[in-house]
């Protein structure tokens, strides 16, 4: 008789969990006027609002103009995807021998063309997407984006040139804005142009760890100073998760592609007592048809039992401190069991590497909303809002305007006292249902030349 009730508990706790599982979500929906109006109200008192916006006073007007934006954005993303395929051909190793360049500068001369180095990349890149049948996923990523553009392969090495050229040349732009804003007497000056820098730039898929290292950092804490309760957090939302695609110096090639973030702050959040890992749910927010299937995708897999493989590279040379190399030392152990990493390739001789199998049960938590943060919300049952949302490298790519609206979307989809974090410096116009608790500036490096400062939002 024992045996027979605890058999029918254990299979109402398993259905429970398969209808948690598979209870929709709210749908996205556009940001209504009266949502943003106090936004308007604000940048247009203090002459900071859109001239296209300023003058709107009715709700059809600003649903047109929201939703104008909408479409503007996600057009970005294509450009983005560009900017990936040129960090590839600047940093990859899978693909060629060829040395990796320091930055995306350096793929220009004085005279603003490409240098032959980077020519010669480009050409390994090219020689790859000819392969009958390449296996690696990156160039097929590459192929299939020039043929769905309609893009010849007698055109490819003349295309892939020139918007590596416009990459290269952006970013020399981007190094020459800051290296100004750093010698500004306003400081102001720097922060602003940090916050957004990128606000014109394609909408890129970049990720990497020790963002994370920060975020963890921050909440312990809050938690120190009672900002955040022990077993507070039962939602998080992750604005714009990233794949681990190659876009960045930092960036590698070798193993597959993947998604750091939504498991970081699942395991920050269980190591600091701050919610249960196995019942934390994890919602990431992009609009980059690549980010959402590959979220969704590992966590169908992980619903049928298989685990999640994430490769930890880490350049000894870059000059991490302590605390940043501990935790990339400990990152996953509480969520999953350490695994072999991939071989390295012969080019990398200063990086080294761990790799950690995130157990199943903890990467069926995730789930994936096709949502524009700055121009969508949901609506959310009382009590089934956010407790946690983060967004790193992600509202720089939106004018200051913009990244308000974006807090009022968050803020309508938070619970009382969930808590906003974001590394970079938000507008001080912001919705008044947002609490500014501070910012906390966290270093990576022995000699704190790199870093991020994480700035902090409650919900009231």
């Amino acid at each position: 008789m024992l045996l027979r009730i605890l058999a029918a508990i254990l299979s109402l706790a398993t259905a429970g969990e398969a209808f948690a599982q598979q209870t929709p979500q709210p749908t996205p929906r556009y940001l209504r006027f009266d949502e943003a109006r106090e936004i308007i109200d604000g940048f247009t008192a203090n002459g900071l609002a859109p001239r296209d916006v300023s003058h709107l006073s009715s709700a059809s007007g600003w649903d047109s103009w929201i939703r104008a934006r909408d479409r503007e954005i996600r057009a970005r993303i294509d450009r983005g995807v560009e900017d990936s395929i040129s960090n590839l051909a600047l940093y990859g190793t899978s693909f060629t021998p060829l040395a990796r360049f320091e930055g995306g500068e350096d793929a220009v001369g004085g005279d603003d063309t490409l240098v032959e180095a980077a020519r010669d990349r480009v050409r390994a890149l090219v020689a790859a997407l000819t392969q009958s049948q390449p296996s690696n996923e990156r160039v097929i990523f590459v192929r299939d984006y020039l043929v769905r553009r309609g893009i010849r392969p007698a055109s490819a090495q003349a295309i892939l040139e020139a918007n590596l050229r416009r990459f290269a040349l952006e970013q020399r732009d981007h190094v020459d804005k800051l290296r100004a804003a750093g010698k500004s007497s306003d400081p102001g000056e720097l922060l602003y142009v940090r916050s957004t820098l990128y606000s014109r730039r394609g909408l890129s898929v970049d990720t990497s760890l020790l963002p994370n290292f920060a975020i963890e950092d921050t909440l312990a804490a809050m938690l120190r100073r009672g900002a955040l309760s022990p077993a507070s957090i039962e939602r998080i939302a992750v604005i714009g998760p990233g794949l681990d695609f190659a876009d960045k110096r930092e960036g590698y090639d070798y193993y597959p592609v993947q998604t750091i973030q939504p498991f970081a702050l699942l395991e920050a959040v269980a190591r600091l007592g701050l919610g249960n890992a196995a019942k934390v749910r994890v919602v990431a927010f992009d609009l980059n048809p690549l980010v959402l299937s590959h979220v969704r995708q590992l966590a169908e897999r992980a619903r049928a039992g298989h685990p999640y493989s994430i490769q930890l590279p880490r350049d000894t040379t870059a000059n991490w401190n302590h605390p940043a190399e501990a935790y990339w030392q400990r990152f996953g152990d509480l969520i999953g069991t350490r695994a072999e990493p991939r071989p390295l390739p012969a080019g990398l001789k200063t990086v080294t590497a761990r790799a950690i199998s995130i157990q199943p049960q903890y990467a069926s938590r995730l789930s994936a909303i096709n949502l524009n943060v700055v121009a969508q919300t949901m609506d959310q049952a009382p009590g089934q809002g956010f407790d946690l949302v983060v967004a790193t490298n992600v509202l720089v790519y939106y004018d200051l305007f913009q990244q308000a609206v974006a807090m009022a979307s968050v803020a309508h989809m938070m619970n009382p006292r969930g808590v906003l974090l974001v590394n970079h410096t938000l507008p001080a116009q912001h919705p008044s249902a947002l609490e500014y608790l501070g910012r906390r500036s966290v270093s990576y490096s022995a000699a704190g030349a790199f870093g991020d400062d994480v700035v902090v939002y409650r919900r009231r």
